[in-house]
């Protein structure tokens, strides 16, 4: 190994939680759009079902439907996270996309959260009862979901005490 080099170790890595109701939530726009574009689909070509309706209409507006349908699934995929990751350096956030890095260095704590998120922040929120907050030196909070929470908490701030100690960092609150 080069001298200089530091490799990033991953330290503990965890799926985010989705509850039932937040996948009934996230399926339902779904169902919706594909329902209504067949329904419109099904009008323009075989029966009036919308009698009032021309059928060139009916099939632009279920081509917009379908085209609906792939746009929220391409948010679906760009936002919802997948996993999270404590590093030495940093946490993770895993998004099928991309990743957002979390150094230790602008970080001020990590803990448990309930509730709803407030102003001034970032929610990932995918299950009620397994969030935790990031809560970030001079910017957003962030509130993920990890499946095993508790893991999660003693990890990071294991990581993150590390990381402080190592670099002589003293405005670092761990909770």
């Amino acid at each position: 190994m080069k001298q200089g080099i530091r490799i990033d170790a991953v330290i503990f890595e965890d799926p985010v939680k989705y509850d039932p109701w937040v996948k009934a939530l996230l399926v339902l726009p779904i169902v919706l759009l594909v329902v209504f574009a067949i329904l419109l689909q099904v009008d323009a070509n075989h029966r009036d079902i919308f009698p009032k309706e021309p059928a060139r209409d009916s099939r632009t507006g279920s081509i917009v439907l379908f085209a609906s349908t792939i746009f929220v699934l391409a948010v679906y995929w760009l936002v919802l996270p997948r996993k999270l990751s404590v590093t030495q350096e940093k946490i993770i956030l895993h998004f099928r996309g991309f990743r957002w890095n979390i150094p230790y260095g602008k970080i001020r704590s990590i803990k448990a959260a309930r509730g709803l998120i407030g102003w001034r922040g970032y929610s990932f929120i995918t299950s009620y009862g397994s969030q935790v907050e990031i809560l970030r030196k001079y910017r957003f909070k962030i509130r993920v979901s990890p499946t095993r929470r508790d893991q999660f908490l003693e990890n990071a701030n294991r990581a993150l005490a590390e990381w402080t100690r190592r670099h002589g960092v003293q405005n670092t609150r761990i909770d």
